[in-house]
């Protein structure tokens, strides 16, 4: 009789054991999902900016470029429509094996000019708490760092951007003082660039120095848009390392394509004359010491 009772029991451990290792096994692949989930957001809120920069230290002038916003349930993207809309259309002509001079009439027919920078920043992408940041340097870049909350203080004033009420605020972050507006009437706390954590969506953002500045200039509902994610092959680096290869590249283009084995650049001008790069240094929007 103990022998029935113990087997007895036995097969009721087994039987909890099993339906254990079935729970374990589905809390598993719902995390999975979970994951993924964060992986592929629809957008909630997209929103444009006019962007204005500087691209080196000795040309005074102020670049131009058109920046979206993607603000999803769990990530959010930040990256240039030009540079962005060209390299789709390139990637799409290039994968059903049309030509250069495909690409090429198709770029001149879409309006989209060239801009000089060609960064984008997703917050909270990978995951909650991180920021991938990605740039192209002739070469692409990568890099995933934590989410570094800009300590903002609150000032007076409000004005009225884009029909939404908005109030001022200030923060010294990543070496350069932000002045920016937000509207706490969008209690999303996100906007340009890196910047992000006040009670409501950046609309306007400017360095004290006038090398950067961002302008709401178009807010939309996302639809059926999907957040953009990173795509293609990077070169993983560090922020330290990314601003080295900016530096390089802007004092002398061709030495710098030459340490990733490239050298195709013309190193004659019209005249016949050898090409002379002259040293020049990039503006960054941080600055890292």
């Amino acid at each position: 009789m103990s022998r029935i009772f113990s087997f007895g029991k036995i097969l009721l451990l087994l039987d909890v054991l099993m339906k254990k290792q079935v729970f374990i096994t589905l809390l598993s692949f719902f995390y999975s999902l979970s994951g993924l989930a964060q992986q592929n957001d629809y957008a909630r809120l997209v929103v444009n900016y006019a962007s204005q920069f500087k691209f080196r230290q000795e040309n005074p002038k102020l670049f131009e470029d058109e920046q979206i916003l993607e603000i999803g349930t769990h990530y959010s993207a930040y990256y240039g429509l030009w540079n962005t809309r060209r390299a789709d259309i390139k990637d799409s002509i290039t994968a059903r094996g049309g030509s250069y001079g495909e690409i090429m009439q198709a770029l001149d027919q879409i309006g989209y000019p060239l801009s000089r920078q060609d960064y984008a920043v997703y917050k909270n992408y990978p995951q909650k708490g991180k920021l991938t940041y990605t740039d192209v340097v002739f070469k692409k870049f990568r890099y995933t760092e934590t989410m570094e909350k800009p300590v903002w203080k609150i000032l007076p004033g409000d004005t009225l951007i884009y029909k939404y009420s908005c109030q001022k605020a200030q923060t010294v972050y990543r070496g350069r003082t932000w002045t920016v507006w937000f509207t706490s009437s969008i209690p999303i706390s996100d906007g340009p660039w890196k910047l992000h954590g006040l009670p409501g969506l950046i609309l306007t953002a400017q360095d004290s120095i006038g090398d950067f500045s961002f302008r709401c200039i178009g807010l939309q509902k996302g639809g059926k848009t999907m957040v953009r994610k990173p795509k293609g092959k990077f070169i993983e680096c560090t922020p330290q390392k990314l601003t080295y290869m900016h530096m390089q590249c802007a004092k002398n283009p061709e030495t710098f394509l030459q340490n990733f084995g490239i050298s195709n650049m013309a190193s004659q001008g019209p005249d016949g004359k050898p090409i002379v790069y002259k040293e020049e240094h990039p503006v960054l929007l941080e600055i890292i010491p």
